[in-house]
């Protein structure tokens, strides 16, 4: 087996990473696949071993991974305590990630050989069921699914009908169709490649419209960017200076008029402090919510106390209404590995005693629906936006809109920023529910029902983005029926290696 499927393999990995940057290049991953599906099938016909088939897609994954998360050898300094550890988590992600593409394209064979379909539609099928694995559990990491790609194009709309699960199946059966119109040996798979090109146009033709009357009122929400640096936010002797700072940003959002906002928003951990607990300032927020007769959701770090008198820390967020009073508390129920705690510490409690400069929160449990004005809406912390079946389910339980508070300085203005940000619009199109991502240092922005951004803050500037919050849309196929196209993938998966999905005997050709 020759290195050239190797190199094939990885300028897929590269074509998809560059998909992946702030540019207008979500076009690529339309056949970023093909040179590594075209590398698979030659090795599959040439009976490649199941070493040699994890290997090919070793190599794409590594090239795609690595040029994805180029970010974190990026990141702040003030997110470790240990300044050269990013760039060894850099290397060490791209490499573990890169093991899914690998088990992929290893799958994707030995389902080519019991069934005789064609690898590129095996590796379909074998991807698909991948990502589901790639994106559960507590090393849970679904940020680059292939779908993602298409934020900022038509595609996107198929998200209402299959979450970005659905947009990863069409960007794969593109690439695949395309492949088989490249070998012209049949008018099929040009036929599909053309049929599935315009899918996306026709999904946004037949996207529903709005619920809300025409009449109703307008309500506005105000969402406040401090854009507070890291090395004076988690100081620990600036914390009052904060405070005024956000409060008299939401001064200017009151006096913007007319009337005031329905809902004042603050970012993740916005003070740095613990700010429920801090008597001060928590007067301090509950009499500028009074005073203004307007509401103020934030984040905040936060503690309890356990049956074992220990404080237990959370990644909280909650509400100052506006009579003074405060709602429930929000626990962040997905947390970063390593980032924000160790892993798996339910099975090794030593992980528990590894600083790597984490956080080391507990997971919350449930979501919480905050009242306003424009019905009630539930909150994502930061990482939670990468979730479908989080903003799913609560959506389900009755929130008419979601916000996402982010604290996303440590990225600075690299691609994860943009990459983070988009993802949350898929949530919102998922879902046809509006949403309001409101972040430390950016991307603050209001998204409608559909995934349009209706208004942005530029990043790193404190500002405040007022704007009409818009409608949501009927209940979407996803909401109703949840990851059905990663349950397709599984039965179908499972239908080949049993031999009951089989192609009509012929030796596979490479191209």
């Amino acid at each position: 087996m020759g290195r050239s499927d190797l190199w094939l393999a990885a300028a897929s990995g590269l074509l998809l990473g560059a998909a992946f940057l702030p540019a207008p290049l979500g076009w690529l991953a339309w056949s970023a696949f093909v040179p590594l599906l075209i590398a698979l099938e030659r090795r599959v016909a040439a009976g490649a071993n199941k070493r040699q088939l994890f290997a090919l897609g070793y190599a794409g994954g590594l090239a795609f991974f690595l040029t994805g998360i180029h970010w974190i050898a990026l990141l702040s300094d003030v997110a470790s305590t240990i300044k050269w550890i990013k760039y060894v988590a850099w290397i060490c992600a791209g490499a573990y990630l890169a093991v899914y593409w690998g088990l992929a394209a290893l799958l994707a064979g030995v389902l080519a050989r019991r069934s005789g379909v064609a690898a590129r539609w095996t590796f379909l099928i074998a991807l698909m069921l991948i990502e589901e694995v790639r994106g559960a559990g507590e090393l849970g990491f679904p940020w680059f699914q292939p779908g993602y790609t298409q934020a900022q194009l038509p595609a996107l709309q198929l998200a209402a009908y299959g979450s970005v699960t659905l947009v990863t199946l069409w960007v794969l059966a593109l690439n695949a169709s395309l492949l088989g119109a490249l070998r012209r040996r049949s008018l099929a798979e040009p036929a599909l490649a053309a049929a599935l090109l315009l899918l996306p146009t026709i999904a946004g033709l037949l996207a529903p419209k709005p619920i809300a009357p025409v009449t109703a009122p307008h309500h506005s929400v105000a969402l406040v960017q401090g854009d507070v640096p890291g090395e004076i936010k988690w100081a620990g002797d600036h914390q009052q200076q904060i405070l005024d700072g956000f409060l008299a940003l939401s001064d200017t959002a009151v006096a913007r008029g007319p009337g005031a906002p329905m809902l004042v928003l603050w970012p993740e951990t916005a003070t740095g402090s613990y700010l429920r607990k801090s008597l001060d300032q928590s007067i301090a927020v509950a009499a500028w919510a009074h005073r203004n007769a307007t509401p103020i959701f934030t984040g905040f770090a936060d503690y309890s106390f356990g049956k074992d008198g220990k404080p237990q820390p959370w990644n909280a967020a909650g509400q100052w209404g506006a009579d003074g009073s405060l709602s429930d508390i929000y626990a962040k129920r997905h947390l970063v590995p390593f980032g924000e705690r160790i892993p798996f510490q339910w099975l090794i409690p030593a992980l528990g005693k590894i600083d790597f400069g984490q956080a080391e929160w507990l997971p919350g449990t449930a979501p919480v629906l905050f009242p306003s004005a424009a019905g009630p809406f539930s909150t994502l912390i930061c990482f939670e936006s990468i979730f479908p079946e989080l903003a799913r389910g609560d959506v389900k339980k009755g929130a008419r809109w979601l916000v996402v508070i982010t604290n996303d300085e440590w990225f600075g203005n690299s691609a994860a920023l943009y990459q983070h940000a988009d993802m949350a619009r898929f949530r919102a199109v998922e879902n046809g529910v509006p949403l309001a991502r409101v972040a430390n240092t950016g991307l603050t922005e209001l998204i409608d029902a559909r995934g349009g951004v209706v208004a942005r803050l530029p990043v790193f500037t404190p500002q405040v983005l007022r704007a009409d919050l818009p409608p949501a849309l009927p209940e979407t196929l996803y909401t109703r029926l949840g990851d059905w196209p990663g349950w397709l993938a599984a039965i179908a998966a499972l239908a080949l290696a049993l031999g009951l999905l089989r192609a009509p005997a012929r030796p596979p050709r490479a191209l």
